[in-house]
């Protein structure tokens, strides 16, 4: 008979110190709010203290768990410097990293030809250079301790090029900033996973495929007929436990993996 800990006991995470990136809205909002749900005292992050401040207030008041708002500016590195020392001189330690936020462009209009390297470089400094900085700091941190948890945000983009004519005239095209920038996150977990794996901190991503917001309803109908399950990802459901199983003891042994959560987009053909 095997002797190991309860289902119950390897998805708790009672007691853990989690930070989520941009975790106030969107993908941020839910992934926190999970974390915050299975027993995580959970820090979300905005550029405005101010903003972070209301969306602790605001997730609290929706599930009741422990949020605590700090302010960071993802690519400014005294920012991150700072940050990471306010969570060492407040808790010590950081159990679990989520690298959520990752910025969306003003200025890319998703047309190679008339790109600008604006645009670029508003999608690669967020999700590449944002991404190394908190891993960079975490690594400092969490090194000594021997133990730790990072989970990078990436995209199903960062892993297929993308059919353009699903997004028709009234929407902006996947630009190809956004796919090199996640594609970049995916390299940089794999690497990371395997300089850090002999300290004791588990690396590992998660590539959302397309979720259902407010896009028009011909992009919805056309999108979800690329997936196997014929619909696209639900918010506030399809993530939430994803990202509690990437966080928790249930994944000890998983390391350096790129979790896709598409409904089958990047597999049917």
């Amino acid at each position: 008979m095997l002797n190991g800990p309860k289902l119950e006991t390897l998805y708790s995470l009672t007691g853990k110190i989690a930070l989520v990136t941009g975790g106030c809205r969107n993908f941020g909002a839910e992934m926190a709010t999970g974390l915050a749900e299975a027993g995580a005292t959970v820090i979300v992050t905005a550029r405005d203290i101010s903003r972070a401040e209301a969306g602790a207030a605001e997730l609290h008041r929706q599930c009741g768990g422990e949020f605590i708002p700090m302010q960071l500016e993802l690519t400014d590195e005294n920012s991150v410097i700072t940050l990471f020392g306010n969570i060492k001189e407040r808790f010590g330690k950081l159990d679990i990293l989520v690298n959520n936020a990752g910025g969306h462009s003003k200025s890319a209009c998703g047309l190679l030809e008339k790109e600008s390297l604006a645009g670029w470089r508003e999608f690669i400094e967020p999700n590449m250079t944002g991404t190394f900085l908190m891993l960079r700091e975490y690594a400092i941190l969490m090194m000594p301790l021997r133990s730790g948890c990072v989970i990078n945000i990436a995209s199903m983009a960062g892993m297929v090029g993308r059919d353009r004519k699903i997004y028709g005239n009234d929407m902006t095209p996947n630009p190809v900033a956004y796919s090199a920038a996640k594609a970049g996150v995916i390299g940089l977990t794999y690497d990371c996973a395997a300089y850090l794996g002999e300290y004791g901190i588990r690396v590992n991503a998660i590539s959302p495929g397309g979720f259902e917001r407010t896009q028009p309803e011909h992009f919805i109908r056309d999108y979800s007929d690329l997936t196997m399950l014929k619909r696209m990802g639900r918010a506030g459901f399809d993530l939430k436990g994803a990202i509690v199983f990437l966080a928790s003891e249930a994944s000890a042994y998983i390391t350096g993996h790129n979790l896709v959560i598409d409904g089958g987009f990047t597999r049917y053909k």
